[in-house]
Parts: structure tokens; sequence; C-alpha cells
């Protein structure tokens, strides 16, 4: 078996060149106002009643390595490469995107805010980025990773058929008390993926600002968490980015659990696990619910963490978040050869569009919004999704299809309500 990385999107409207945000909008990284995440997950609400952490709890980051960004400044330890090939394809970054959802330093004027602002990163590179990662080099990466003192591994990687190997190293981690968290994946079905599956790992599917699963999520008893399928992240060439896919899901709770380990030294990841299981909100279509980093922490009770002043609150709330209680959804059906525009009348805030096809692998989908093209590619279970920040009136979504035949299509179109 071969694992794939569990991703729907590559990197989606990237923001260089946006202006920054005000000086008095708290955290102060410009990607902020677009991180609807940790306002879902309530982890502003840990930094500012517990703090943002003092110890430096050791993440493994098992994917297509990490570049040494800015906004990862002294997070990076050493790490270990057991690929050789130099980076190739689309997804060579994707090793980055996650580590910056974990660990971005958060109020530092750069990129993003991540969960877990003084978490270290170790990076297990077991993917080229092109090249699906073998089973056994995702499971020697968890062996090193556990060997070399990590506390939490995640493995933003998801593949169809179990491994004995990856099944050996998940049980040799949770014998050693390192916690794995990784992605559910992308079906949109509910037949279990790996190495989220195992007993002994936290699997984690995508899930919106309604603690709806997406369309492209995989589901069922067997997933013990959620969080949000879409986030920004830091492209190394870029700046902070917009994507979505069950790769940023594990990722989120995996910061949440850093953060928890950084607030108290007496913690252990199982106490952490079983923390962000116990407090989770219900989700349908999953055996948890969607991370709740807030309810966590009052179930563990802390009595030995130190608190650092809170930071100043931010009089801005992430727009995305502001948007969330006048969402409209609405579903657009039909066929088309070779391309077609939809139009979609929308509101300020946050627009998500799903097209669901047999054909989706053949096609792109763009969003134009003011200098910056929203793309969206690499399609996976037959769904490619967009999602961009748009000014209130006609948004014009084009499709663009490498077949000569027609094809039927499902657009699923999630916009903040027009004024009227």
């Amino acid at each position: 078996m071969r694992a794939a990385l569990a991703l729907v999107l590559a990197a989606v409207c990237l923001l260089a060149g946006r202006a920054a945000y005000g000086a008095a909008t708290w955290p102060n990284d410009p990607g902020w106002p677009q991180e609807w995440g940790p306002v879902t997950t309530h982890t502003d609400q840990v930094w500012a009643t517990a703090g943002t952490g003092t110890g430096h709890p050791v993440i493994a980051v098992v994917d297509t390595g990490v570049d040494p960004i800015p906004d990862l400044a002294g997070a990076l330890l050493p790490g270990i490469d057991l690929v050789g090939t130099p980076p190739n394809g689309p997804l060579a970054n994707h090793g980055t995107w996650v580590a910056s959802i974990i660990a971005a330093r958060g109020n530092d004027g750069q990129g993003i805010a991540g969960y877990c602002w003084t978490c270290s990163i170790m990076p297990v590179r077991v993917s080229d980025g092109e090249t699906p990662a073998n089973d056994s080099t995702i499971a020697q990466g968890i062996d090193w990773a556990v060997d070399h003192g990590a506390q939490i591994v995640n493995v933003s990687i998801a593949g169809s058929q179990p491994s004995s190997d990856e099944q050996a190293a998940v049980a040799y981690a949770a014998a050693h008390g390192v916690l794995v968290i990784a992605a559910a994946g992308n079906s949109g079905g509910a037949s279990p993926e790996y190495p989220a599956a195992y007993t002994g790992a936290l699997g984690v599917a995508g899930t919106d600002q309604s603690d709806q699963l997406y369309p492209w999520s995989t589901r069922g008893g067997w997933v013990a968490l959620s969080a949000p399928g879409c986030a920004m992240v830091v492209d190394p060439s870029a700046g902070p980015a917009y994507g979505c896919g069950s790769s940023f899901a594990p990722a989120a709770v995996t910061g949440i659990a850093g953060l928890l380990l950084s607030l108290s030294s007496s913690l252990t990841a199982d106490q952490v696990a079983a923390a962000l299981r116990s407090s989770a909100a219900p989700v349908a279509g999953i055996g948890g619910g969607r991370v709740d980093a807030a309810a966590a922490l009052a179930v563990l009770h802390l009595p030995d963490a130190v608190s650092a002043p809170p930071p100043p609150q931010s009089t801005t709330v992430p727009a995305a978040a502001a948007a969330a209680s006048t969402r409209q959804v609405s579903v657009v059906t039909g066929r088309l050869k070779t391309r077609r525009t939809v139009t979609v009348l929308a509101g300020r805030g946050l627009l998500a569009v799903q097209f669901i096809s047999s054909a989706a692998s053949l096609c792109q989908m763009q969003l134009q919004v003011g200098d910056v093209l929203v793309d969206s590619f690499n399609a996976d279970g037959g769904v490619l999704s967009l999602t961009a920040h748009v000014a209130a009136g006609r948004q014009r979504v084009q499709i663009a299809c490498a077949t000569r035949r027609k094809i039927r299509f499902t657009l699923e179109i999630e916009t903040t309500a027009p004024s009227r």
C-alpha cells in the first residue's frame, strides 16, 4: 500500500502583498484575521486565560520535510531525511504547511499564528512531495521520532490499506507514551484509513465552522476527533496562504495538544489525549467530536500550570468567524463541456465552493479575488474545493475540464448571506 498526502487543496488564496493589519490587532500576524480555526476550537481562550505556554514540547512532523521559514524561528530541531531525493512535485511544501499550523510563532508580526507558539518541531521526511510515502518509511519515521524524544507525532498522510509495519510503529509509540495524531483522509466515505485507524492513534476528520464534516472528509465511528479542515498556512515562497484538506485537521489537534503540554510539566500525552476526546463538541458522522482547547484545559485541572500574563485581546474578530452566524448554502447541478462560469451572489466573508464530479481529477476551479487568483487543484475522492475571503457582490467561479465530453457535476456553495 502506498499512502497519499491527505490534502484536497495544495495552497490556495495566496496573501503575499496584502496590507498588514494594524498594530492594535492581536495576534498581530498578517494572517490572523483569516484564521477561524483557533477561534472555533477556543484556542484563543486558552491563550488569554492560561497563557501561550512556557514549555517546549517536541512534535515530530512525519511528512515532506520542513523548511526553516521565519515564522518557525527557534522552533526547528534536528530531524531525519528518509527519502534522500530532492523536493519535487506540487506537495513538496506540504510538511512546512502542516508545521506552520502547529507551531508558527504568534504575535510576531509575520505570517500566521499557529496553535502552539512554544512547541518544537522535529522534521521527519518520508516523502518528496510527488511520490507517495511508503508504509515502511512512515513506520520507520514514527519509530525514529519516538526514539529521539518526540512527545507527539503528527502524520498528515493517509492510505486505504493497513500495514503491519505502520501498526507496529503506532503501538511502539503508544507503549512509550507518545501520541500519534493522523489524518482521517479525503475519501468522503467511511472506510478506515491508516495510520489514523490503528489502536493507539487519534484519527482526525475535517469540519467546517458549523462543526459539519466537509464532503471530502473521511468519516465513520472509528474517527476519534475532528478539527477545522481549512486553515491558514505559511508557504515558503508565497507567505500566508489558505488551504483545505484533512492534512490540516490533525495539525490543529496536534497544535492544541502541544499547547496543553506546554502549560504544565506534569502532563502526559495520554492525559492530553483523554481530555481532548472527553471534552470534544459532538459531530455527526464520526465516533468523537470537534476538538475544544478550552474545554480540554478545564478537564485537565492543571495544578502546576504557569500562566503567562494574558496578551492584549484583539479587537478584530477573524473575518471567517464573524460571518459564521450568517452562512447560507446553495447547490448547483448540471453538465459542462470543457468550461463553465458560475456566478455567486455573496456577502462579505468566506466563500467556500465544492465541485463534485466523477471527472473532478480532470478539472480545475478558479476565482479572481482582487489581485489574487484563488486556484483549486489536486482533486481527491471526486471533489475539488476552493475557499477564499471575498468582498460583497457577484463572484465568478470558473471551472475548466480537460475533456471533450459532457460531464455531470454538483456545485455546493457556502457563502455569507448578502445584506438585504
